[in-house]
């Protein structure tokens, strides 16, 4: 059969995914095995404002392994697709589009008309993605595609909200949150990220005592929040303050006074030991005064600016700008004591890098006891399980003990808006409809909140909602079959976020786990090491990969990264997988140009009477049985160093060169064999490697529906429901692999030899083999195949070595190795050759040693860096050792 040249992937990208999904191959459905068993995954719903990024990349592969995987075992799978309205991300693309376009802002057009624009943005570019999946061979059911805010999950979000609500599990209320001065809303904690500065400033600010001479010392970090201080506390067992407890002190800039209270609150060991206390700009001030009914005086507006309560002369001011303010003024006061240089842990918002403030503001809430519980007792029971289980199972079970209540309400106009109304007097009427709300309220006047839910709320639906469930309907076929779902693929960042979250709200509302399995995914970083991001500069597209090295390289190199591991990403590692996709496809075209006559077939173990025939049969058998052990533990990147092994080492590298002789030569039980090997082979490689297999697998001759598993018998033929080869006992063969081992190993050291000591390729050489018996009647019944690879023209076989001393040697597992080197090089040269050699590999190792023994060199130095250099000292020392070896046989 005639097959290009070259293997150009974007050639088999385009032509077979639209088949894929036209024949229905990614539905559920086209399992006819009415006793399948089911494999389900969602996918972690991307953000319908974003565009493919390797964490995408890299979870999708995984997750599409594993899909096509048990697919091909004859489970009836549904990966379900689906996007996240993405309330913070949308709403700003908006908000920017608008001040672009026509320079109004989202009140000049108001709610009802952003909210419309919002939907027509995410119709015209909310697609991005879900065509970029495509792209990337993602075999996800797209008649099942969710949205977040489809009708159903819709309605889902408010049931879930009215029922926790009715319960008591959902309140309103004033309490210190985390608010974002530029995207104007409040922050959940784990929206919330910790940066060390090193540049920050503790200053010290004296406030005088009424009625005395004496001041009392506080340090801070934000000096602008003193304006909203209502207290000064100490620990009511320093000494040094104990005169003071119940006084007052006249804080300066404002006109008012405080009280001097006493809390255990306060380390008298910190700082000075007295602490400014403003209950509405910090959380730990904020519980004290509500400890001992202190105001709560918020001094700052929504945009981080000051308000009317800080005084007159901060109204209006940046808050940063009020900080240098208050500091000059106690100055110029003569009330300040001192500044010194602090490290200080800033909250950062995790979408726009504004520093956080924590402000006091009425939001609603989730309590989390009942729900922490819930999720408590299934991670006991093993639900979900990590993978890997360290350390993330031990983080997840403490964070669960630790949980506080979530903040659910965004200041935000897309989204879940609240399900909540209000009348003139402030009473609170919650409802799934504006008509219950109004049969709640009766004829007074309402309006509805004007906040939506946290994106994570409809989010921790997903797992559920998904499949039908809406507070309505309760029970579907879908739910019924495929929740709890098996694996959850996702990353670090969002276990309490989502996963968390996931878990609780299905158990609360549908009676189970989410998930069974938790795979967390390292992070791909940049190529400098450090998390790839716009700022940087350093992020990798993976389209522009897909580009370059295609589609299947990207995602087997992807699929290779270790679980859970980091890794800097690197375009050689893709480079490799796109060098071996070729190696395939040329180990393809070389079978198919002499395949005439030949089928593939079912593999017969008693048809099997050669031993690289043997040997090749059981390689790939217990390939089969490894792969399958290695998905089964979510070890990616262990089944992908089989894969690549078996193909490049065992089949193109020997098996090809053993039979081409014969295969040449026109034998067609040779024929038939290699193409049924290499068919069962692409199938073990097609969840990794999807294009390439289906494009290989429609050209060897034979294949067709028959070759899948029984539960597609009836569907148009294609590798992705071709049966999964699980590997058999009845096909491994140690005797054959032990054998043909031996062989190999005694080609490779003479290859070795021939190439360390210059052998001319056009040279054949005599090759002397010292062993036992069983191992001699090896070599001979061999020796064909020995004398072709090896290049040699004589085998010599005995129990022990009879060559000049002028012969190099090498030892293999049970067997020693000599080839006589007179005749065949210059020995003056080469020993002039060698010592050279051996000469800069001591100058290279002086320096190394060098570097590596220097203390201050190796703690400074990366450690990748360090690890490196040992190695390479490793490796000099041991070709050192040979080139000496051989140097020796010379003389």
């Amino acid at each position: 059969m005639e097959i290009p040249k070259s293997y150009d992937p974007k050639v088999a990208e385009e032509n077979h995914y639209d088949r894929w999904e036209s024949i229905g191959c990614f539905a559920p459905e086209i399992n006819k095995d009415p006793k399948a068993k089911k494999f389900s995954i969602v996918i972690p719903p991307p953000n319908v404002t974003g565009s493919l990024h390797m964490g995408h990349a890299l979870q999708h592969t995984i997750m599409d392994v594993l899909t096509r995987w048990k697919r091909m075992q004859g489970y009836r799978t549904l990966w379900l697709p689906g996007t996240d309205h993405a309330g913070i991300s949308v709403q700003r693309k908006v908000v920017e589009q608008l001040r672009k376009d026509e320079k109004r802002s989202p009140l000049d057009i108001g709610r009802e008309d952003f909210v419309r624009r919002a939907w027509a943005w995410k119709e015209q570019y909310g697609n991005t993605i879900t065509e970029q999946m495509r792209r990337e061979g993602a075999s996800v059911d797209w008649s099942r595609h969710r949205f977040t805010m489809d009708d159903s999950l819709s309605l889902a979000v408010r049931n879930v909200f009215c029922t926790l609500y009715d319960e008591g599990w959902i309140y309103r209320g004033l309490r210190i949150v985390n608010w974002c001065p530029k995207d104007k809303t409040v922050l959940s904690d784990l929206e919330v990220k910790e940066e060390t500065r090193k540049d920050g400033k503790l200053t010290y600010l004296r406030y005088p005592v009424k009625g005395t001479d004496r001041t009392i010392t506080v340090a801070t970090t934000r000096p602008e929040t003193m304006l909203g201080d209502t207290a000064v506390a100490v620990n009511p067992l320093d000494e040094r303050y104990t005169d003071l407890i119940g006084k007052t002190v006249s804080l300066p800039l404002t006109g008012r006074e405080i009280p001097i209270i006493a809390d255990d609150y306060v380390d008298p060991e910190f700082g000075t030991g007295a602490v400014k206390i403003t209950p509405a700009h910090d959380p730990n001030d904020y519980v004290v005064g509500e400890r001992h009914g202190l105001e709560q005086l918020l001094v700052m507006n929504d945009d981080g600016t000051m308000n009317a309560a800080a005084g007159a002369a901060f109204d209006g001011i940046d808050r940063f700008d009020a900080r240098k303010m208050v500091v000059e003024q106690f100055e110029s006061l003569g009330l300040l004591d001192r500044i010194e240089d602090y490290e200080v842990s800033l909250p950062i918002c995790e979408r726009c890098k504004t520093i956080v403030e924590p402000i006091l503001s009425d939001q609603w809430f989730v309590k989390m006891d009942e729900l922490r519980d819930m999720a408590l007792d299934l991670i006991r029971t093993g639900k979900p399980q990590f993978w890997p289980q360290v350390p993330h199972e031990k983080v997840y079970t403490t964070w669960l003990e630790n949980l506080k209540d979530w903040t659910i309400s965004r200041q935000l106009w897309w989204g879940h808006q609240i399900p909540a109304w209000y009348d003139n007097e402030g009473n609170v009427y919650v409802a799934r409809t504006p008509e219950e709300a109004k049969e709640k309220a009766g004829d007074k006047e309402l309006t509805q909140d004007q906040d939506v839910l946290d994106t994570w709320f409809s989010s921790g639906l997903w797992a559920f909602s998904t499949f039908g469930w809406n507070g309505e309907v309760r029970n579907t076929p879908d739910l019924e079959t495929f929740l709890p779902t098996d694996v959850l693929v996702t990353g670090r960042d969002i276990i309490f976020l989502w996963v968390s979250r996931m878990m609780m709200l299905t158990k609360k509302f549908v009676g189970k786990a989410a998930f069974d399995d938790v795979v967390v995914t390292g992070t791909v970083l940049g190529k400098d090491g450090k998390p790839m991001s716009k700022s940087r500069g350093n992020g990798v597209d993976p389209i522009e990969m897909f580009d370059k090295f295609g589609v299947d390289a990207t995602r087997i190199y992807l699929a290779s990264i270790a679980t859970g591991a980091d890794i800097k990403w690197n375009d050689t590692g893709v480079e490799t997988y796109r060098n071996f996709a070729n190696k395939i496809w040329n180990a393809t075209r070389f079978c198919l140009l002499n395949s005439d006559g030949a089928q593939v077939k079912a593999i017969v173990p008693e048809e099997l009477t050669g031993i690289a025939d043997r040997w090749i049969v059981s390689r790939l058998n217990k390939t089969a049985i490894n792969v399958n052990s290695s998905l089964a533990k979510y070890e990616f990147h262990t089944a992908v160093s089989l894969l690549y092994h078996f193909f490049w080492d065992d089949f193109c590298d020997w098996y090809i060169e053993l039979k081409k002789d014969e295969i040449n030569a026109g034998d067609i039980e040779a024929s038939w064999l290699i193409l049924s090997v290499l068919e069962q082979a692409l199938r073990l490689l097609h969840p990794f490697m999807p294009y390439l297999t289906e494009e290989l697998w429609q050209k060897l001759p034979g294949t067709n529906s028959q070759f899948h598993n029984p539960a597609y018998s009836s569907a148009e033929r294609t590798i992705m429901l071709a049966d999964f080869p699980p590997g058999t006992a009845d096909l491994s063969d140690d005797r054959a692999e032990n054998e043909m081992g031996s062989v190999i190993d005694l080609i490779r050291r003479v290859r070795n030899i021939r190439t360390d000591m210059n052998i001319k390729p056009s040279d054949r050489v005599a090759v002397h083999v010292a062993g036992g018996e069983d191992i001699c009647a090896v070599f001979a019944a061999n020796e064909a195949q020995i004398l072709k690879l090896a290049r040699a023209d004589k085998l010599v076989r005995g129990d022990t070595l009879t060559v000049p001393k002028a012969s190099a040697k090498a030892v293999i597992a049970n067997a020693e190795i000599a080839v006589p080197l007179e005749g065949l090089i210059d020995f003056s040269k080469e020993r002039e050759r060698l010592q050279n050699q051996i000469g800069k590999l001591a100058i290279e190792l002086t320096r190394l040693s060098g570097q590596l023994s220097n203390l201050d060199f190796v703690k400074k130095a990366p450690a990748e860096k360090v690890e490196a250099l040992r190695e390479r000292r490793s490796e000099i020392e041991i070709q050192t050792a040979t080139l000496q070896q051989n140097l020796t046989s010379l003389e």
